[in-house]
Parts: structure tokens; sequence; C-alpha cells
């Protein structure tokens, strides 16, 4: 009987001691991208599937918390014209879209990457593409 008045003692402890709240983690993006950006199988694998794979390409290779100069710098030696996002009182636009477009065919492929920043740093981003072909009309339908 003592044991359990023991435990429900240092239970009942526990819960009104105090604890310390740690501080806020420090920005996570610090390394530098390197090598070309994986851009998906655009010749031959579904919209879908390279839309899939560039959006989380994009999402590790550009990480919270990095320099969004860093970023846009890496982007337009990959090729994307970066320009900043509008804003037009609608939602929360992106600091910068970058965007590529490669014509194959009768086809064109188009990259964008959103970069959202606070302070100079990225919060998020976010990659697009899309396809469209012949007369398919605006989004590949």
């Amino acid at each position: 009987m003592k044991a359990v008045a023991a435990l429900i003692v240092a239970v009942c402890l526990a819960a009104c001691a105090t604890t310390p709240i740690s501080a806020p983690l420090s920005p996570t993006g610090s390394g530098r991208p390197t090598g070309e950006i994986d851009l998906g199988d655009w010749r031959g694998g579904s919209a879908r599937a390279v839309a899939q794979r560039f959006s989380q390409t994009v999402a590790q290779r550009y990480a919270a918390g990095a320099p969004l100069t860093q970023a846009t710098s890496d982007l337009r030696g990959q090729r994307f014209d970066c320009a900043a996002g509008e804003r037009d009182g609608r939602g929360s636009p992106p600091s910068q879209v970058c965007r590529r477009e490669i014509r194959n065919g009768a086809c064109a492929h188009t990259w964008q990457v959103h970069l959202f920043a606070d302070d100079g740093r990225l919060a998020r981003t976010r990659g697009l593409y899309d396809r469209t072909c012949g007369d398919d009309g605006l989004l590949g339908g």
C-alpha cells in the first residue's frame, strides 16, 4: 500500500514540475543545391507522374530556411526565368515564381517553382508541371 501511495505522490509531483521550453529551431535549409534539377520523364511519362516527381524534387532541393536568393540563383542556373509573384489582393502569392518551358514536337512542357519566403528565407515551395500538345487547350485537357 505504501508503494502505491508513493507512486501517486511521485506522479503528482511530476505533473506539477515545470518543464523548460526549448528555443525555436534554426532554419534547416543551409546547404547549396548541386547538380541538374530532375525534371522527371517528361518525354515518356504521364503528366501526373512528372508533376509528382518534380514537386518532390523541388521540396527536397529547396528546404525551408534556405536563403531565397540562393534558390532563385540555382533555378536561373537551371534555365528557369524568375520574377516576383503578382500581388493581386487574393491569397498569399509566392515571393518568386520561376518558370521553364521546353517545346518538343507539338507539345509544350512547362515547369514552375513557387518560392514563398519570410524575411528573405524560404518558408515553403511548390513545384508544378503542365504539358499541352496540339489543341489540348488549357492544362492538357
